[in-house]
């Protein structure tokens, strides 16, 4: 998984826009009786079974609009819980086999992706007040009316 997160402002303007996006690489779900792993790669298909087991249940509940999301069942469904279900815009890519070999994967590969289809989100823009340029923008307000004061006493 890796995160990127992005601040932008645009010069003079008291507004922060702040974005992240999260890249996942799913695969890597073993059969492991059709594999014949074993040793350390068996315990490492194991987490990561596991692992997208507690992102499909999270999936489903989304999809289902349920009322209980379980986001903390792994570390996974809690890192993506704002791209999951929160203020975001969320795209799968599925990769699969068109052979028959790999059949059974690919099935199971577009039905997940069908049901993270289902997920609706609220995609808002992130922004934020710049405190510092507030406070500069300000303090040259109150320069410019001293100014016109003093000009108007002056009259």
């Amino acid at each position: 998984m890796l995160t990127l997160h992005q601040t932008a402002s645009q010069h003079q303007k008291p507004t922060i826009c702040n974005m992240q996006i999260n890249l996942v690489d799913l695969a890597g779900s073993e059969r492991t009786k059709k594999t014949g792993v074993t040793g350390q790669t068996l315990k490492e298909a194991t987490f990561i079974n596991k692992s997208l087991s507690f992102l499909e249940q999270t999936v489903n509940a989304l999809s289902k609009k349920a009322s209980h999301v379980p986001f903390r069942q792994s570390k996974l469904t809690s890192v993506l819980r704002d791209a999951l279900g929160g203020n975001c815009k969320t795209v799968m890519l599925a990769n699969i086999w068109g052979e028959a070999a790999h059949l059974e994967e690919t099935v199971s590969t577009l039905r997940f992706a069908s049901r993270v289809k289902l997920i609706q989100t609220d995609a808002q823009v992130n922004e934020s007040q710049d405190l510092a340029l507030q406070v500069e923008r300000y303090k040259r307000q109150i320069k410019e009316l001293k100014q016109e004061l003093m000009m108007r006493d002056a009259l």
